[in-house]
C-alpha cells in the first residue's frame, strides 16, 4: 500500500499540472461496530469533505482511527490508531471528526460506544465519479503497517 500510495503521489504533480480540473473524495468505512450494529450514526450521512490542508499539497492516504462517542452522543476522543502517509493526516482528519454531530439509531442504547473508522483520502479523475471509484479501490488495500 505505501508502495502504490508514494508512486501515486510522485506521479500527482505531473497530473494536477496537466489537468484542467482534479476531483477529491474521502471515503468513510465503519470497521467496529459496522454501520447496521452501532448505537450512534452521523446525523448527516454525507461524504467527509476533502481538508483543504491536504489538497493544496496533493496528499492523498488513509488513516484508521478509534473514536469514542459519549452517551450524550458527541465526540469524546479522537486516537490515530495508524495511517499512510505517516501521521500525516491525523490533524486534519480529528477535525473533521470532532465536529460530527451523533443520533441514536433506533434500536441504539444512550451508551458511550467505541468506534473503528477509516478516512480514505483520493485525489484525481475529471470527475467526482472517477474519483469515488479511485476511492473505492484504494480503500481495498491495507492502510499502514
Amino acid at each position: 500500500m505505501k508502495t502504490l500510495l508514494i508512486s501515486i503521489a510522485l506521479s500527482l504533480p505531473c497530473f494536477l499540472a496537466s489537468a484542467s480540473a482534479t476531483y477529491g473524495d474521502v471515503k468513510l468505512t465503519h470497521i467496529k461496530p459496522t454501520k447496521e450494529e452501532a448505537n450512534w450514526i452521523r446525523e448527516q450521512q454525507v461524504s467527509p469533505k476533502y481538508p483543504v490542508s491536504l489538497a493544496q499539497k496533493g496528499i492523498i492516504g488513509c488513516g484508521i482511527f478509534k473514536v469514542t462517542v459519549n452517551e450524550n452522543g458527541r465526540t469524546d476522543s479522537v486516537e490515530l490508531i495508524q495511517s499512510t502517509p505517516e501521521k500525516v493526516i491525523y490533524k486534519p482528519s480529528k477535525e473533521i471528526i470532532k465536529k460530527w454531530r451523533w443520533m441514536l439509531t433506533p434500536n441504539g442504547n444512550a451508551q458511550a460506544e467505541e468506534k473503528i473508522i477509516r478516512l480514505d483520502y483520493c485525489l484525481g479523475g475529471q470527475s467526482l465519479e472517477e474519483a469515488q471509484a479511485l476511492c473505492l479501490k484504494q480503500s481495498q488495500f491495507n492502510c499502514g503497517d
